[in-house]
């Protein structure tokens, strides 16, 4: 008997050489279209327009169709219950008050700032 060891390949021989083929597969056909476009692409003179065909005749109308059944009438909504004022919202805590607060004496203090009156006789809080 003849070895089979020598004319077996092995799976790494054989997957290169299926990989090789998959390459020229996807290769030639790329190259062969790239040689003829590069022999096509000198420029022709354009040639003439054709000239136009003749208009095709009219189709016949097609017949009407018959009219449709009316449908009956559906029967009125009931009226809708009048609504009711919404409650007044309460102002959001999240950003608080916008604009300048008013404090008390006690209050402006507590804080750590002190009062003072301005030229025009507003007395304001001056807080650090």
């Amino acid at each position: 008997m003849t070895d089979q060891t020598d004319k077996s390949l092995s799976r790494r021989k054989a997957i290169a050489r299926l990989g090789g083929a998959a390459l020229l597969a996807y290769t030639v056909p790329t190259f062969a279209a790239l040689s003829a476009a590069e022999a096509a692409s000198s420029a022709s003179p354009a040639s003439d327009p054709s000239p136009a065909s003749d208009p095709s005749p009219a189709s016949t109308p097609s017949p009407a169709s018959d009219p449709s059944a009316a449908s009956t009438p559906s029967e009125p909504s009931a009226a809708s219950d009048p609504s009711t004022p919404s409650t007044p919202s309460t102002p959001s805590t999240a950003s608080g008050p916008s604009g300048p607060r008013v404090m008390t004496q006690d209050e402006c203090e507590s804080a750590g700032g002190s009062v003072v009156t301005r030229a025009d006789g507003v007395r304001i809080c001056d807080l650090p």
